[in-house]
C-alpha cells in the first residue's frame, strides 16, 4: 500500500504539472487569426510568471520599476514587450504613439481590471478606476469633475496655503528635517482639510496620518494583496477608518448642507444631462478614497523629489526665488490665487514638469485586459492578455530630450527646467498623469497643491541637503513614485 500510494500521488502530481505546463504554454500562444507576431518577452515559470517581477522591482540607482527597465533593455523593440505576473501574460507598451494606439481603445477593445481583487477592496469597487462601462464612466467623471473645476480649485487655495505654511514651519527649526515627511504630511493635511473637509484635533490628525500610511502601504505590499482577506490587516483597518470618516462627513453634509470641501462638491453634484441623478454614497466613498490615494502619493513624492532637485541645483532654486519676489512685488503677500500662480509663475510650472518628467510613476498604471486581439506597433496583443503602459520608459524614449547614457533621466545631469520654455527643446513624450479616458481627474488639484507648496518654500527659506550631493544620489527601491533613499534630509541655510 505505501508503494501504491506513492505511485498514485506521483502520477497525480505529474498530471497536475503537465496540466499547468500546457495551460502556461497555451497562454503564451498568438491569435491564429492575426499574422502579426507576438511581442518579445519571456513569460517565466508557470503560475507565478517572471520571478524577477516579485523579487527585483527596484534599485538604489534609479528607484522602483527596475524590472521593467531591464525587460525593455533585453528587447529589440523596447517600446513593447511581454512578461507574466500572477499567472497572466501582460504586454507593456511605451512611447506616446503606442500608448495612444492601445489606450484609445479603452471601453471598446480593452477594459480595466485588477490582477488582485484586493485592490477593489482597498479602493472600493465603485471607484472610477474600476468602472468599465463607457457611459457609466463618463457619468461619474462629469459628477466627480464638478469638484475639480478651476473655480473649485481657486476656492481651495487658502486651505492649501494654510496646510503648506504649517508644514514649512518645521524648516525654521535648527534640526535637520526630512522633506519626505514634510511633503507627505502636507498632502495628508490637504486630504483631511480640503478633500474630506474634516475638522480634526491634534491627536486625530496623527491617527489620520497612520491610517492613510497603512492603507496606502497595502497597495504596494504584495503580501497584503495575496491574502484571502484584508479586513484584519493594517491596510484593511486603515481603509475602514477612512471609510468611517467619509460616512460621518456625508451625514454631516446631509444635515448641515454644502461646505467648501471637495467631497461636498461631489456629494451635492447633479448630472447636467439629468439633474435628478447624483452619486450614490458608495460612489462618493470610493472616489474620495481614490482622490486621497492618487493625489497624496503623487504630490508628496513629486514635492520630495523637487526638494532634492532644488538642493542639487541651487541656480534653479534662485530662479524660483526671484520669480516669487516678483510675484510679491506685484500682488503682495496677503493673497494667493490660482490665477496669480498660473499667470505669474511660469518657472514654477516647469520645475514641477521637469521633476515629473525625470521621476514619474516608476511601475505601471492600472492594468487593462484585451477583450479582443489588438495590434500595436506591428505586434499582436491576444485576447485575454493584460495591457499596461509605462510612463518612465515613455519619457526616457523622447527623441527631443534623449541623451547618451540616459543622462536626460538623471536628476543631476538631466534636470533642466528651462528646456520647457523653448519649443525646440520642449519634451514631446510626456504623460505623468496618464492618458486617455482615464486621464487623472485630480490633475488640477495636484498641480495646485505642488505649486502652492513650492512657491511658499521658495519665499520662506534657503536650505542645504544633509546627506546627498551631486556625486551621491540614491533612491528607495519600493515606492509607487520614486523617492530619495534618505527622504531628502535638509537643514536650514537662511530665512527669506
Amino acid at each position: 500500500p505505501p508503494l501504491r500510494n506513492t505511485i498514485v500521488l506521483s502520477t497525480a502530481a505529474s498530471a497536475v504539472a503537465v496540466s499547468i505546463y500546457r495551460s502556461h504554454k497555451k497562454k503564451g500562444l498568438p491569435d491564429a487569426n492575426f499574422s502579426e507576431p507576438l511581442p518579445e518577452g519571456n513569460l517565466g515559470c508557470p503560475i507565478l510568471g517572471n520571478i524577477d517581477f516579485y523579487t527585483n522591482r527596484g534599485s538604489v540607482e534609479t528607484g522602483p520599476g527596475d524590472f521593467f527597465r531591464r525587460q525593455a533593455a533585453k528587447a529589440k523593440n523596447k517600446n513593447i514587450f511581454r512578461y507574466m505576473a500572477f499567472g497572466k501574460p501582460i504586454v507593456m507598451v511605451s512611447g506616446m504613439k503606442n500608448v495612444k494606439s492601445a489606450f484609445n481603445q479603452e471601453f471598446k477593445k480593452i477594459r480595466t481590471t485588477s490582477l488582485m481583487t484586493r485592490l477593489t477592496d482597498l479602493f472600493g469597487g465603485a471607484s472610477m478606476l474600476f468602472v468599465n462601462e463607457a457611459d457609466r464612466h463618463q457619468y461619474m467623471r462629469r459628477l466627480v469633475g464638478q469638484s475639480m473645476t478651476p473655480d473649485k480649485i481657486n476656492l481651495a487655495i487658502p486651505a492649501l496655503v494654510a496646510s503648506a505654511t504649517e508644514q514649512l514651519d518645521q524648516l525654521t527649526m535648527e534640526e535637520p528635517v526630512t522633506m519626505e515627511h514634510v511633503c507627505t504630511n502636507f498632502t495628508l493635511d490637504v486630504a483631511w482639510r480640503q478633500i474630506l473637509g474634516l475638522d480634526l484635533k491634534e491627536d486625530e490628525i496623527v491617527q489620520f496620518y497612520e491610517a492613510v500610511d497603512n492603507w496606502i502601504g497595502g497597495i504596494v505590499d504584495l503580501r497584503t494583496l495575496l491574502m484571502p482577506s484584508i479586513k484584519h490587516t493594517k491596510a484593511g483597518k486603515g481603509g475602514a477608518y477612512l471609510v468611517s470618516k467619509i460616512e460621518r462627513k456625508m451625514d454631516q453634509l446631509e444635515r448641515d448642507g454644502p461646505d467648501g470641501s471637495t467631497m461636498s462638491a461631489m456629494y451635492f453634484a447633479r448630472d447636467e444631462e439629468d439633474p435628478s441623478k447624483c452619486l450614490s454614497r458608495d460612489d462618493v466613498i470610493s472616489n474620495a478614497l481614490l482622490l486621497i490615494s492618487a493625489g497624496s502619493e503623487t504630490a508628496a513624492s513629486t514635492l520630495t523629489v523637487s526638494a532634492l532637485a532644488l538642493g542639487l541645483h541651487k541656480n534653479v532654486l534662485k530662479k524660483l526665488k526671484d520669480e516669487q519676489l516678483a510675484m510679491i512685488d506685484k500682488h503682495g503677500t496677503e493673497e494667493m490665487t490660482r490665477e496669480m500662480i498660473e499667470k505669474d509663475c511660469p518657472y514654477l510650472d516647469v520645475v514641477i514638469k521637469e521633476t515629473m518628467r525625470i521621476k514619474p510613476l516608476g511601475t505601471t498604471g492600472a492594468m487593462r485586459v484585451a477583450d479582443e486581439t489588438i495590434v500595436v506597433d506591428g505586434t499582436q496583443i491576444p485576447k485575454g492578455n493584460g495591457v499596461v503602459f509605462n510612463i518612465y520608459l515613455t519619457h526616457e524614449g523622447d527623441p527631443v530630450v534623449k541623451e547618451d547614457g540616459n543622462a536626460h533621466m538623471d536628476i543631476v545631469k538631466g534636470f533642466k527646467p528651462e528646456r520647457w520654455l523653448d519649443d525646440s527643446t520642449k519634451p514631446t513624450e510626456y504623460m505623468p498623469f496618464g492618458y486617455g479616458p482615464r486621464f487623472c481627474l485630480g490633475y488640477n488639484l495636484a498641480m495646485a497643491e505642488m505649486k502652492v507648496f513650492l512657491a511658499l518654500l521658495a519665499r520662506r527659506v534657503d536650505f542645504n541637503l544633509v546627506n546627498m550631493n551631486q556625486d551621491n544620489v540614491t533612491w528607495k527601491k519600493a515606492s509607487i513614485i520614486p523617492k530619495p533613499e534618505d527622504g531628502a534630509v535638509v537643514e536650514l541655510a537662511s530665512l527669506s
